[in-house]
């Protein structure tokens, strides 16, 4: 009897948990039909002209729910300042119920920019490594926070200990994924927010205190999205 309570209570545990996430690659007609789109549509509409890269298909469901297939492309890299390369990442959706030629619009999320330190004298061109900006935080404090960053990670390593989500992750390895505004502290009113992700798919974000062109972590955050 025991048993089968057991079994029971595993089945009942498993119809209750979130329905796993499905992916797939892109159909014949959803990439050729967004190639026919992106040439036709996007360059006479976006400043820039059309990117150098192939888009990346983002396609997704849960159990029982239709795909939600997105599109993202990244614009041309250019200077954004003379210290910074820039590309800007537009997302675009895809309606299979929509007539042919019109399933594709760009989506109502605002177009992400993604930066890295440029070479002085040297035109942009693609990176490996590229860092989410958000348009608020100003393009000096982003390139000041790039150079930093690894240092900034390392101060902010001591404030893990004393943070209940953060200390099982103070040994891991993390890359920074985004620059974004910060909420002023208490005793520190100008705030700048570091994104770093970890090997483990965990996510940190460091608040960093700004004061007379000097940079320090201030506190952290390991709370799941």
């Amino acid at each position: 009897m025991r048993r089968l309570l057991l079994c029971a209570a595993l089945l009942g545990g498993a119809a209750n948990a979130a329905p796993a996430v499905q992916t797939r690659e892109p159909t014949a007609e959803e990439r050729g039909s967004f190639d026919a789109y992106y040439r036709e549509q996007v360059p006479a509409r976006i400043g820039g002209g059309p990117s150098l890269f192939a888009p990346v298909f983002d396609i997704q469901r849960r159990r029982g729910e239709a795909w939600r297939v997105i599109a993202r492309v990244d614009s041309s890299p250019r200077h954004h300042t003379p210290e910074l390369c820039r590309q800007v990442r537009t997302s675009y959706i895809y309606d299979a119920k929509a007539p042919k030629g019109q399933r594709w619009t760009p989506s109502a999320a605002a177009p992400e920019w993604y930066v890295w330190l440029a070479t002085p004298k040297v035109i942009c061109t693609a990176a490996r490594y590229t860092v989410r900006m958000a348009p608020a935080v100003s393009g000096d404090d982003v390139a000041a926070l790039l150079r930093q960053h690894r240092a900034l990670l390392e101060r902010a390593r001591l404030l893990f200990a004393g943070n209940s989500s953060c200390a099982r992750q103070r040994a891991l390895t993390f890359r920074l994924s985004a620059i974004e505004p910060a909420p002023p502290a208490n005793g520190a009113p100008q705030m700048v927010g570091m994104v770093f992700e970890s090997d483990r798919d965990t996510r940190v974000r460091v608040a960093v205190r700004k004061s007379r062109g000097e940079y320090a972590a201030w506190n952290v955050n390991c709370a799941a999205d």
